[in-house]
């Protein structure tokens, strides 16, 4: 009998974590298996939490802080939102007001049916707040992960902070 090294413990860890690392594209003609990253940012602001929220969820504020581009947000959980001209569309999966946004996120030229995870958690910290942010599940292109972190700074934090200020 051949002894395995390994306990069931490792395998089954092993497996999920292997597991866990891709994301499951659906094609219309096949499927494909895309590893996946994830990005976490923390950002602190001066406005409380309820003012940043506000203008993450409606429209109007929205295009303002980004700069004028269309954006058309529907502010409740299931309810679909696009934003900078169309170029990133998603749903809200969970929204706690004034605490948490919760959103399937995707840019449009993404392989059809793929969508991320985007959290944004609004912690107070005396009379500004303190974004926890993670974005995870997206595809594991060369620079993907670079080049959306960086597009988190430029197209959200650091306007929000202008617009907010």
């Amino acid at each position: 009998m051949i002894q395995n090294p390994y306990s069931r413990r490792q395998i089954v860890g092993g497996s999920l974590a292997a597991i866990g690392g891709f994301a499951l594209l659906q094609g219309q003609t096949h499927n494909a298996i895309v590893a996946a990253s994830s990005i976490h940012q923390e950002e602190d602001f001066k406005a409380p939490p309820a003012r940043i929220y506000q203008a993450l969820l409606d429209s109007r504020q929205f295009a303002a802080f980004s700069g004028g581009r269309a954006a058309e947000i529907h502010p409740q959980a299931g309810a679909t939102f696009s934003v900078f001209e169309g170029h990133i569309v998603g749903r809200n999966i969970e929204l706690v007001p004034d605490r948490r946004i919760v959103q399937a996120w995707r840019v449009v030229n993404w392989a059809e049916g793929m969508y991320s995870m985007a959290k944004f958690e609004l912690q107070p910290q005396g009379a500004g707040t303190r974004i926890v942010f993670d974005h995870a599940g997206f595809p594991q292109t060369p620079g993907e992960a670079e080049h959306l972190a960086s597009g988190w700074q430029e197209n959200y934090w650091q306007p929000l902070r202008k617009y907010l200020a």
